[in-house]
């Protein structure tokens, strides 16, 4: 490709053109934890279950403010990453797909897991839940991801949005 292609042909000869370009490339960082490994980050342990999102991540209950993460699972639905997409206030966190995918993208995920807790403590889906949710499994398909599930988190208990066949 050259210049004259993207621009076409300049009238006046004898200038040079140039032209400045951005370079994305991705950076990853390798982090070593020396703690005793969590069972839920075992390279054994598959995530087959609502009750195991909910069990893995109950602990969001006590957050005052909405946490939004994204489960990054490889073809084995073994966790491989765990990202926080969003932090938001009391009743409301914003979500955007062009975030959730950002990291999907490069982490190489075979699928995804969504959760959130509610800090009111209902685990109800709200109407803003429920459209995100058709929001990503869009995107997720269109990307050849597979959006398994969008867990909601209050207190004491969950809702599974796969298992009310909503996704």
């Amino acid at each position: 490709m050259t210049i004259d292609n993207l621009f076409g042909q300049e009238s006046v000869t004898g200038k040079t053109k140039s032209i400045r370009f951005k370079i994305l490339k991705p950076i990853y960082e390798t982090v070593t934890i020396q703690e005793k490994l969590p069972e839920y980050l075992s390279s054994k342990t598959r995530i087959s279950s609502s009750s195991e999102v909910y069990e893995l991540f109950k602990f969001l209950a006590q957050e005052p403010r909405e946490n939004f993460l994204c489960i990054h699972l490889n073809s084995k639905n073994r966790i491989i990453c765990i990202d926080r997409v969003s932090v938001g206030s009391l009743t409301a966190s914003i979500v955007h797909p062009r975030e959730v995918f950002s990291s999907v993208l490069l982490s190489a995920a075979a699928a995804i897991l969504l959760c959130h807790q509610h800090p009111s403590g209902d685990p109800e889906p709200s109407r803003e839940d429920l459209e995100i949710t058709k929001r990503l499994k869009d995107g997720a398909d269109l990307l050849g991801v597979r959006l398994l599930d969008h867990v909601v988190i209050g207190d004491g208990g969950y809702v599974s949005l796969a298992d009310r066949g909503l996704i």
